[in-house]
């Protein structure tokens, strides 16, 4: 996650959904931004946003056997924040004598899984890369076939699924805004004007995220087979829930809510 602490505010970058545009369009918002884990060789990194909190210092890590327990603890206390300070501005809110642990709020970009799956399948598979990867799921994009990386992606649970990514049912998913892949500038602006950061409207030239149009997806489906229900089954919160959460940027002034209401 890229992390500002004077507006407590963070982005957290899921591969394939306009992570480097938004990076350099955050850095340039937010000059004290920095990266909570920074990556040997690149300027973004795709820390999920439970591991950011730990290393933040604002939740304990949670052994493995615990994570069921958790998830259900947490939702019940996400839930119990959305349904009592929805209408209190997030901007406001601050920890208490250092007692009250103060989460940030988040920003993430969402896109249909099936097309973020074979932009990261085709990125991997034509990148120069300096040494030849050793992570299995990359090398298979480098020299397997598309049927075979979705199937270490969503039933071998290589790739992590939104929901998990960006820990929807956890602390900070009350002040957490997933803006849609395919409106991210209105989006942004949307939640900018509901954080309270004045952001100028050229600051957003630098993004060119839209998805190619005229790129047919047909042949990966076609290759994908029996993996199409698999990756619907793995990325169900998306689209059952996800996809009703995430802020378009429709021109309304008000709060774009999370789980439990609509964008």
């Amino acid at each position: 996650m890229l992390y500002s602490p004077s507006m407590n505010i963070g982005f957290a970058h899921y591969p394939k959904t306009a992570g480097h545009s938004l990076t350099k369009w955050f850095r340039e918002v937010f000059p004290d931004a920095s990266l909570i884990e920074q990556h040997p060789r690149y300027e973004v990194n795709h820390l999920s946003v439970r591991h950011s909190l730990e290393r933040l210092g604002l939740v304990e890590p949670c052994p493995p056997s615990d994570s069921s327990r958790r998830r259900r603890i947490a939702r019940a206390s996400a839930d119990l924040v959305r349904s009592l300070g929805s209408w209190i501005p997030a901007r406001r809110e601050r920890s208490t004598g250092g007692k009250t642990p103060c989460f940030p709020r988040i920003i993430g970009v969402v896109r249909e899984p099936f097309e973020m799956l074979v932009s990261l399948f085709e990125y991997w598979r034509g990148y120069d890369f300096s040494e030849e990867p050793s992570q299995p799921l990359i090398r298979c994009a480098r020299t397997g076939t598309f049927h075979r990386f979705l199937e270490m992606a969503v039933v071998e649970h290589a790739v992590q699924n939104y929901r998990d990514f960006f820990d929807m049912d956890g602390p900070a998913s009350a002040h957490t805004r997933l803006l849609d892949f395919n409106a991210l500038k209105p989006a942004l602006l949307q939640v900018c004007r509901e954080f309270g950061v004045e952001v100028p409207a050229d600051r957003l030239g630098v993004l060119n995220t839209g998805p190619n149009r005229h790129r047919s997806l047909e042949r990966h489906r076609v290759a994908a087979g029996n993996m199409l229900p698999e990756v619907r089954s793995h990325f169900r919160w998306y689209y059952e829930e996800g996809v009703h959460l995430m802020v378009k940027g429709n021109g309304n002034e008000s709060s774009a809510p999370v789980a439990g209401g609509t964008a």
